[in-house]
């Protein structure tokens, strides 16, 4: 199938073909007769939301894409509505190149499978735990003798008490000419058994990041460890939260029943990248502090599965202080974690694969 683009980047258009796609780059839009059984991909740049139902009547035998550009998380939720409605297929704002191959994978039933070595933790509010228990999963991936390498990716906390020779807004302008190598992740900080680097320092640069900075660092990184595991925070607004959400390739949630009115839009937002309660692992801390609704009650309601439940905790320097049952559940579940990532063989306990 050929793909008629309109108004996508060179960068993108590349991306596609190394992928194996035909793309043929249109300056204008190209006759239906065309596209006829093959693909449009357009912009909301060249085409404004108010002309799809006339791009759907113009173009009623050919699939459409329609890469939605306009940035901010509560204003497309009626765009991917109306393209729903007019059998057009919708990419929202902030999705890198790579998510819009695996869209196009989807939409062609192109089977491909690519195993990632990347795990990704997001907080349903700030506080929640998410850098701690990040930490506690790097430090026993580690354990388990992996070399692991702990981004932080929370652009609005570096998730480190104090200022390092090295941090994500240190290390930007080498991820922005693309230049990282080997070396700059060798001189990561050393903590507990893994490499980590603390996140941005500079908070006036948040909304500086660009998707594909984060992107070429995740690549960088899953290049020079046999693990990787990122903080993506708790704040959808930034371009890393975004980007972890779509290279992911297990996505933990830490939460609490008491965020549950929070988790119902993060869970509307992961739905527009195609993502789904299923999709996500949660950890449920501070699982002791009484709540209405119970953690099993919580997951029910989402469809979503509880990874790990950890009690609450009075407060601690950098590790949790977990005690020896509380450790060897979260061993039991680094050990799953590995084995989906096809680095660790499945444990016969008693009969019964583990």
């Amino acid at each position: 199938m050929k793909i008629f683009s309109y108004g996508m980047d060179q960068l993108t258009i590349n991306e596609l073909k190394l992928a194996g796609f035909t793309v043929v780059t249109q300056n204008v839009l190209p006759e239906p007769s065309q596209t006829q059984g093959q693909m449009l991909m357009v912009t909301s740049e060249q085409v404004p939301v108010s002309g799809l139902s006339e791009l759907r009547q113009g173009y009623p035998n050919s699939s459409i894409l329609y890469i939605y550009r306009q940035k901010g998380v509560r204003s497309y939720q009626a765009i991917h509505m109306l393209c729903e409605s007019l059998g057009i297929f919708f990419i929202p704002p902030r999705a890198t190149s790579s998510a819009i191959v695996e869209k196009l994978r989807y939409i062609l039933e192109d089977e491909h499978e690519e195993r990632g070595n990347l795990v990704g933790f997001f907080g349903s509010g700030p506080g929640i735990g998410c850098t701690s228990i990040a930490k506690l999963f790097a430090r026993r991936i580690a354990a388990a003798g992996q070399r692991v390498i702990l981004l932080g990716l929370d652009l609005y906390d570096p998730g480190f008490d104090r200022k390092t020779a090295i941090s994500l807004d240190r290390l930007r302008p080498r991820m922005t000419g693309k230049m990282l190598q080997a070396a700059d992740f060798e001189s990561l900080v050393k903590q507990e058994g893994y490499a980590y680097l603390p996140g941005n320092f500079d908070y006036l640069s948040v909304q500086d990041y660009q998707e594909e900075e984060i992107e070429y660092l995740l690549t960088q990184a899953a290049g020079n460890a046999d693990v990787v595991v990122a903080d993506f925070g708790s704040i959808p607004e930034s371009a890393a939260w975004y980007v972890g959400m779509q290279k992911t390739a297990l996505r933990m949630m830490v939460t609490h029943p008491k965020h549950e009115y929070r988790l119902q839009p993060l869970m509307e937002l992961a739905g527009h990248m195609d993502l789904h309660p299923q999709d996500f692992q949660w950890i449920i801390n501070r699982s002791n502090v009484e709540e209405m609704s119970s953690p099993k009650n919580l997951a029910l309601r989402f469809g979503s599965e509880i990874l790990l439940e950890l009690p609450y905790y009075q407060p601690f320097q950098d590790s949790l202080p977990l005690g020896k049952r509380e450790l060897q559940q979260v061993d039991d579940k680094v050990h799953a974690l590995l084995v989906s990532l096809g680095m660790a063989p499945e444990a016969r306990k008693k009969g019964i694969f583990q």
